[in-house]
């Protein structure tokens, strides 16, 4: 068996190495396919669930990737948000009796624009709520309408109404130290975090690149 760790914030694979800098949890597409691709045909997959959710498409390649499996079997152990919530759709379906699941609808940052551009904006994300929703329509059978009231109103939900909407499959027993990773509160990476680890890489590699320098210049002279 396999086992794929869905923790922290769900993000690009270009942000992850700062997640990294940082020594802070997050799971970016690739950590999902690398393992995917390593395993045997027919070699079950364990995908553990406990993420408050982050990028919309980090969120759909990583679905989109565990739903061309079989044998995924995911557990929610904790929290399953925003984008983790859509995540936990992909397959088989198992949760925490203390855990929860929370949906709720698509964010924009950094917008800019008139008011046309704003305009668009708003379609856009309209058209993302009903893009995530498909998930939970295409597992639990309930209509889009139904999903997108729930998305609008942000809605927790707890093991029990989980498993009466179909979102899953059963409800774990004797799971033992549960606890949040994440907030559904936006994304750890801030810009001004991300140009943070950008100097210190940078620093970091030129007294790498100086002590090469040196060292070459030791050679040079014979010392």
């Amino acid at each position: 068996m396999l086992t794929i760790n869905i923790k922290g914030d769900i993000i690009s694979n270009d942000d992850k190495w700062i997640y990294d800098w940082f020594e802070m949890d997050a799971t970016c597409p690739r950590d999902v396919t690398d393992i995917l691709n390593s395993a045997a045909v027919d070699e079950e997959i364990e995908v553990l669930v406990n993420s408050g959710g982050g990028s919309v498409m980090a969120g759909q390649e990583i679905y989109s990737a565990l739903k061309q499996k079989k044998n995924v079997v995911i557990k929610i152990q904790s929290m399953a948000g925003s984008a983790a919530g859509v995540i936990a759709m992909a397959g088989k379906c198992q949760m925490s009796p203390v855990a929860m699941i929370m949906i709720h609808n698509v964010s924009m940052s950094g917008a800019s624009g008139d008011y046309h551009d704003m305009q668009k904006n708003a379609e856009i994300l309209k058209q993302m709520n009903s893009a995530l929703a498909a998930a939970y329509t295409e597992k639990s059978g309930r209509s889009l309408d139904e999903i997108l009231k729930l998305m609008d109103r942000e809605t927790w939900l707890t093991a029990n109404q989980c498993l009466d909407y179909g979102f899953v499959d059963e409800i774990m027993s004797e799971q033992h130290n549960q606890q949040y990773t994440n907030s559904y509160n936006g994304m750890w990476l801030t810009d001004e975090l991300r140009q943070q680890a950008i100097e210190e890489k940078r620093n970091v590699e030129n007294k790498k690149k100086e002590a090469r320098e040196l060292i070459e210049d030791l050679d040079m002279y014979g010392v």
